[in-house]
């Protein structure tokens, strides 16, 4: 057997290994545009994997990000990436070494003590601690069917048409203004603006070329935009263009649905197709016919949480609560205990406790109903969470709920 060492990416060629390593597990080949893209938001010391002395043979890392959570708040976490084992080294125990190493790293860094990702196969990172706590909504439907319901006010301002560099100047603080209502959001950095309106023909290959458009408000501000790539298509009875909706942001009602209504009356457009929406996209409740707008559930992102009495102070709660949770945790010990959480809207405090517990809850679950859009309840009626103290789940549900679902952040 070769000897492997775990160990992180060294310099930019190691980098360049690294990804080539990943990118073949994945079954796809590595653009240098975007990789030169990418490497401006990744560090290096955050990369790692097995080496075999020649290749990697295993990968794994993840990106300095901040999420926000129920209430506002934008906390540091590692945003997992580049999560591989080479078919080689496949039933060896590298990936179960590689997710110890990294959430011991995690829990050694200062200010993070929240993990998320996405899975390319959701089965895989729940003995790891990693619940599901949000859904990722794909909208689909023709744009004849879908108009608007009566009263819906579109409001005096404008939607132009406008370039990258344009966007970017006012972009950023659109998605700033807005971030703060969004759980599950992470902000972001000009790198990562960057390589979300980057464009080349891999990116171009399934849904055209990318187009951007501003709203602005009658006294000229800007308020709101769209970005979103035309796909070209003609049938025998004339044009059939989809068209694919990457982001809608506005400042207020009004900008939002007149973007919408803008991309919706595009000429030679027939349908439309948006990915990574919440579940409860505004846009669903202003077409007349709710059925004209379809919605396939897909899972979003995972969250684990690194050290639980320092994780549940940071986000806020919909109703005050005081409540002790009995958390297992097999993979990371130091979290398995009981914890007395008193919290409501205006913050929250969590401290080891030797009382009687409320409920009993694996750090997966836990890790669930985080963002605030997996219920408690639903999780007690399930079987997976223990309620120990009648009414207790209820009233843990309604504090860990939240009125906006968490939606995706952009993808890492």
């Amino acid at each position: 057997m070769v000897d492997l060492t775990l160990r992180t990416v060294r310099d930019d060629e190691d980098y360049a290994a690294f990804t080539a390593a990943l990118y073949s597990v994945f079954l796809e080949d590595p653009q240098p545009d975007e990789l030169e893209l990418a490497r401006k938001f990744t560090d290096l010391d955050r990369m790692f994997g097995f080496h075999d002395g020649t290749r990697w043979a295993a990968t794994v890392g993840d990106f300095r990000k901040q999420v926000c959570l129920p209430g506002g708040a934008l906390v540091p976490v590692a945003a997992v990436t580049s999560v591989t084992v080479s078919p080689a080294y496949r039933r060896r125990g590298l990936l179960t070494q590689m997710m110890r190493h990294q959430l011991d790293t995690v829990r050694a860094r200062a200010d993070e003590s929240l993990a998320m990702l996405f899975a390319s196969e959701s089965m895989i990172y729940g003995r790891f601690g990693y619940g599901m706590a949000s859904q990722n909504s794909v909208l689909t439907g023709q744009v004849r069917d879908l108009d608007f319901r009566p009263g819906v006010e579109l409001g005096a301002g404008t939607v132009t048409e406008t370039d990258a560099a344009t966007l970017l100047a006012h972009g950023p603080a659109i998605f700033d203004h807005v971030l703060p209502g969004l759980p599950g959001r992470m902000s972001r950095t000009r790198p990562w603006w960057d390589d979300l309106i980057y464009d080349n023909e891999e990116r171009r290959k399934d849904s055209g070329r990318i187009r951007f458009v501003l709203h602005h408000e009658p006294d000229g501000s800007p308020s709101g935009y769209a970005i979103y790539r035309p796909k070209s298509a003609w049938s025998s009875i004339g044009p059939n263009a989809e068209l694919h909706i990457e982001e809608v942001r506005a400042t207020n009602p009004r900008a939002y649905a007149r973007l919408w209504r803008f991309l919706l009356e595009m000429d030679l457009v027939r349908s439309i197709r948006v990915d990574g929406a919440a579940v409860d996209e505004p846009l669903r409740h202003l077409v007349a016919d709710p059925r004209a707008l379809q919605c396939q559930l897909q899972d979003g992102v995972f969250v684990r949480l690194v050290e639980v009495d320092r994780a549940l102070t940071l986000r806020r709660y919909a109703a005050p609560i005081d409540i002790v949770l009995d958390v297992r945790d097999e993979f990371c010990p130091w979290n398995t205990g009981r914890y007395r959480l008193h919290a409501d809207t205006d913050g929250a405090e969590c401290e080891t406790t030797t009382a009687s517990a409320d409920l009993a809850i694996s750090a997966r679950d836990l890790g669930a109903v985080y963002l605030g859009g997996v219920s408690l309840t639903q999780l007690v009626t399930a079987g997976l969470v223990g309620e120990l103290t009648p009414g207790s789940a209820h009233r843990g549900a309604v504090a860990f709920g939240w009125p906006v679902a968490p939606a995706i952040p952009d993808h890492f």
